[in-house]
Order: C-alpha cells, then sequence, then structure tokens
C-alpha cells in the first residue's frame, strides 16, 4: 500500500486508490489544504460554506467470524458492508443520544483501521495501520435510530482541487459545453409541452446530497442525464415564477394552467465531472421567465442575475452536497476573477 507522505496536495481521491494517511494531520492537510501540527478530533467540520465534515471512524476488527470494536473501551462498532456502500456505526455500550444536526452533514469519510483495510471478509494482517478513504456518506435517516447509525455512500470519488492550491475548478472544452447547452435545449422544450395541470401545488427539497447519474456518450462527448421529473419539481417549488422577481410578467402555457416558466442549472451540468455529488437536483434548478433566462446565457451583465440567485441558493446548494463560491460560479459563466459584486 503507497505511503502518501511525500505528496503535497491531492487533486482527488477515490476508494480503488491505494492510499493509507498515516494520522489524522496527513489526511487534512494532503486532502483539504491545512497546515496542522496535530489533530486527534475524529469528527471535523470543515466550515468553509460546503457543509461537509470529515469523519475518521475507527473501524472494527474481525476476529474469527465476529467483529470487535476498534476500541474496546469506547465500545463504538463501525462496519463498512462488503460491496463498500453501507456504513453502520453502534455503540455497543450505552445508548447513543438523539441524533444531531452535524451528524445529518454529507461527510467525507477516513476508516481508522489497525491491522489494515477489512475488505471481502478478510482483515489484510501484516499491513501498518492508518486511515483508508471511504468515500463520500450520507445518514440513512430512514434506517437510523439513537442506537443505530447507517450511512450511504453516495459517491466513491472525491474531488478535492477546491481545497488544495491547485488550481481550483476548470473550464469544460467548448464542444462540451455545446452539447450540454443542446441537452439543455431539449429539456427546455420537453417541458415546454408538457401536460401539468396534475402537478402538486407544493414541492419541498430533500436536502441531502444525492449520486451522480452515469453518464451516456453522445458523440464522444459524457453527458450526463437531465431528469424531466426534477426540473418540473423546481418549477413548482417556485410557484412557476420567476426566481429573479415574481412579479415579471409570463404567461399561461398552452397545455396547462400553469404559468410558463424555464429551468435553468445554476451550476452548468457540463461541470458534473467536477463535482461529487448530483448537479440534476432541484436546489440546483431555477425557475426563471423566458427573458431572464435568455439573458443569463446571452446578456452583457448577466452577473448580476448570477450573484443574485447564488445568494438565494447557497445554503440549498451546501445542504444538497454542492460546494461552490460565488467567484467559481462566475468562472464557470465567463466571468473573470476581479468580476466585483454589484448592487
Amino acid at each position: 500500500m503507497a505511503d502518501i507522505r511525500n505528496i503535497k496536495r491531492l487533486k482527488s481521491i477515490s476508494v480503488d486508490e491505494d492510499k493509507l494517511f498515516r494520522t489524522i494531520v496527513d489526511v487534512m492537510n494532503f486532502c483539504f489544504g491545512k497546515s496542522w501540527n496535530g489533530c486527534q478530533k475524529g469528527f471535523i467540520p470543515l466550515n468553509d460554506g460546503s457543509g461537509y465534515v470529515v469523519w475518521f471512524p475507527g473501524m472494527a476488527k474481525k476476529r474469527g467470524d465476529k467483529f470487535v470494536p476498534f476500541n474496546p473501551a469506547r465500545g463504538w462498532l463501525n462496519i463498512l458492508s462488503d460491496d463498500g456502500k453501507v456504513l453502520v456505526e453502534e455503540n455497543t455500550g450505552v445508548s447513543r443520544p438523539s441524533i444531531t444536526t452535524n451528524e445529518k452533514l454529507p461527510r467525507y469519510v477516513f476508516g481508522h483501521y489497525e491491522d489494515g483495510p477489512y475488505r471481502n471478509g478478510r482483515v489484510q494482517i501484516g499491513e501498518k495501520g492508518g486511515y483508508r478513504f471511504l468515500g463520500i456518506f450520507h445518514m440513512d435517516l430512514e434506517h437510523s435510530t439513537d442506537d443505530h447509525r447507517e450511512f450511504i455512500q453516495i459517491s466513491d470519488r472525491a474531488d478535492l482541487r477546491r481545497y488544495a492550491d491547485v488550481g481550483g475548478f476548470e473550464l469544460p472544452e467548448p464542444d462540451v459545453v455545446e452539447a450540454n447547452e443542446t441537452e439543455d435545449d431539449e429539456l427546455v422544450r420537453k417541458i415546454r409541452y408538457s401536460n401539468m395541470v396534475g402537478q402538486t401545488a407544493i414541492f419541498e427539497y430533500i436536502g441531502m446530497p444525492r449520486k451522480v447519474k452515469e453518464p451516456v456518450d453522445k458523440d464522444g462527448v459524457r453527458i450526463f442525464p437531465r431528469d424531466r421529473q426534477t426540473a418540473v419539481n423546481a418549477l413548482v417549488h417556485a410557484g412557476f415564477t420567476c426566481e429573479i422577481d415574481p412579479r415579471h410578467l409570463t404567461f399561461i402555457r398552452k397545455h396547462s394552467d400553469k404559468p410558463y416558466t424555464e429551468p435553468h442549472h445554476l451550476i452548468p451540468l457540463a461541470m458534473q465531472d467536477q463535482f461529487d455529488v448530483s448537479l440534476d437536483v432541484e436546489e440546483n434548478i431555477i425557475s426563471l421567465c423566458s427573458n431572464c433566462h435568455n439573458e443569463i446565457h446571452y446578456g452583457k451583465d448577466s452577473d448580476r442575475l448570477i450573484q443574485k440567485l447564488y445568494e438565494k441558493r447557497k445554503d440549498h446548494l451546501a445542504r444538497a452536497g454542492i460546494a461552490i463560491s460565488e467567484k467559481n460560479l462566475l468562472l464557470m459563466y465567463g466571468y473573470p476573477d476581479d468580476t466585483e459584486k454589484r448592487s
């Protein structure tokens, strides 16, 4: 297993990579851009506006056909499923307190192994212990109780460029942008002719990260699917009004009793490869009148609109596990670093 002590900063990390971190400090410095000398916390909020935390669970040891806690004195029993998709946390001693707000946050998980990673029913005895990346997880509230927590893997990789000083987001190639704009236009077209009479009057954000959909190849370009119902949900949530200004005039749809607005992904899906969670979620889809939608794409000073929408959505994006700064969002729309906020 590779020792990463000679690596200064990591751009990304995957569960398939053979990287073992010796200490919590190594993880925080190499992956998250810190310059720490010491840390013993097993649960670290990043406090960078992303809504993420970093968790270092002591992983259960397998002895014979039984699991035992990493630290018997504390009694925590943390077990990863054989496929790596579910992480169960239990306390074999006293009952746990109720689920806290922090526990509901998405988390980068680095499992602490004493003997070496446990895989497919075997403990790899003989390797030095350390911290191994297990993926990005989110609590499964439906199956979690005071005494039992379950976490579901929402991504098996993490893009770390926004944490380390290695250039941040990269703008996609023109052919990727063009192909994705075509897909966006097709989504608008599908919804334009939809009958929405039966759509519910209320839709609430789910407020949790979701897995990235499997991409498809179209003329050599990876395209991530747009879900029609997700876009409709976002329009419903906005009450079929323009989120730049609900007073903007629109008209009633030909095949529906709803006002006409169009869905717009605030963070373009052309950027999906650089995010660990899905961008095709209601929290990232804006309801816009036709004029504002065109202005964002083709207007001279559309940065004003983008800044306004970012302020409205940044907290919702964070709860959906989407970490983005206003500066990086403006860069995605072609505005340089020195773009100044304007009232």
